[in-house]
């Protein structure tokens, strides 16, 4: 294999975390954590040394043998050596474009100005919240029209446009910094959300990574506010089915808010949590904590708590005292708004259905109904069911003997 040139280390990014250094690029989502030789063998091949006098410098830095050559072949299978012009989203054009739309969203949105916008927005969303408390979200709020199933595709509409305009806020922030980020899509507990993928914020500064992460809550606590002064001023003024719509999109924003605070769903708060005590190994270390606790601890999670530092171990049992308060505080929000909530669109689907019949159209809006809610309902359950199963026959079988030769 050609030995890369000098040209393709200078694309990497060497950024000091803790007792290790993160390395990165810019034209890629991966990254490593090296020790500080790996970063000083970095800077000697990105001032253009070849990699055999590399070897012998670190030899002389460390006292042994260093394997530069290897610690190179690990850079390039990790995507970390790719040029500019081999990575898919990279390039002119289109997504050039885009790439620079985003950078002008994010220079806006997130100016010094902008920030202090967003604030002064989410200050106003609490006084009013708290001085008036007309304006605090109702379950009801969850059926902003007298139709079950129009009510649902509603609040799904305003829910998908909220939490785009959330990540979107991710996005832009992370491109104010001239990073990239793209959108997926997944499910956390009971919620189907979309996800901007940050990864590469562990190329730039700790520091440097609060605003790409804060920045989705920031544009959410903004949007609130707005919401809510123009439903304190306008709304003696607007038609009534606007100011329900501005109802509803006050609840669908607290509760994004609120969900973002539920740490042990890996939200942005975990997010957060993660960068401000460099835990890059958080989520797998609090597992292996976990099943050590229940005495459930397998060989990779052993061998993963003895790779961890002290400082690490300390944060991950901590995160674990976060995560089954968490639970509780999920399931008291879903018994507040979710069930309620559902529970009237259930009434309201039956009553379509029963009073004018299936011969209407009302009657088969409330069937659909039905679905809409249940069936996504019914397949979240029977993950959990299936997950539950296979845990409950792992433990099994680690508790069955060992059948003996003897």
């Amino acid at each position: 294999m050609t030995a890369p040139t000098a040209e393709r280390f200078a694309t990497l990014t060497v950024v000091p975390d803790g007792d290790v250094y993160i390395v990165g690029s810019l034209h890629s989502a991966e990254y490593l954590a090296v020790p500080e030789i790996g970063a000083t063998v970095i800077g000697w091949l990105q001032a253009g040394e070849s990699i055999e006098r590399c070897a012998a410098r670190a030899e002389e830095l460390a006292g042994e043998p260093v394997d530069v050559a290897d610690f190179v072949d690990t850079l390039v299978e990790h995507g970390l050596l790719t040029e500019a012009g081999d990575d898919a989203t990279d390039g002119a054009g289109d997504t050039g474009s885009a790439a620079a739309g985003w950078r002008v969203v994010g220079r806006v949105l997130f100016h010094p100005v902008g920030w202090a916008v967003h604030a002064t927005l989410a200050v106003a969303a609490v006084l009013l919240l708290v001085a008036r408390p007309q304006l605090r979200p109702h379950y009801t709020d969850l059926v902003p029209t007298r139709s079950a199933l129009s009510s649902l595709l509603l609040v799904s509409l305003v829910t998908v446009a909220c939490i785009l305009v959330h990540e979107a806020g991710h996005v832009a922030a992370a491109a104010r910094l001239g990073l990239r980020s793209s959108l997926s899509v997944s499910r956390r507990l009971y919620f189907v959300v979309f996800q901007a993928d940050l990864t590469r914020l562990w190329s730039v500064p700790r520091r440097q990574r609060f605003g790409p992460l804060l920045a989705g809550m920031a544009l959410d606590a903004g949007t609130l506010g707005a919401f809510l002064i123009a439903q304190e001023l306008l709304a003696p003024r607007l038609d009534p089915t606007v100011v329900q719509l501005l109802r509803t999109l006050v609840l669908v924003q607290i509760s994004g808010i609120l969900i973002q605070t539920w740490i042990f769903m890996r939200t942005d708060l975990y997010a957060l949590f993660a960068a401000a005590t460099s835990s890059r190994n958080l989520w797998v270390l609090k597992g292996a904590v976990l099943r050590r606790w229940l005495r459930r601890d397998t060989a990779a999670d052993r061998a993963t708590l003895s790779d961890a530092t002290a400082r690490e171990l300390r944060w991950a049992k901590l995160f674990v005292c976060l995560y089954v308060p968490g639970l509780v505080y999920a399931l008291g929000y879903l018994a507040y708004f979710g069930i309620p909530g559902s529970l009237r669109i259930l009434g309201m689907a039956i009553g379509a259905i029963r009073d004018p019949g299936l011969t209407t159209l009302a009657g088969w809006s409330g069937v659909a109904a039905l679905v809409f809610v249940f069936l996504p309902a019914s397949l979240a359950l029977g993950g959990a069911a299936r997950s539950g199963l296979r845990l409950l026959r792992t433990a099994a079988r680690r508790r069955a003997p060992v059948a003996s030769d003897a």
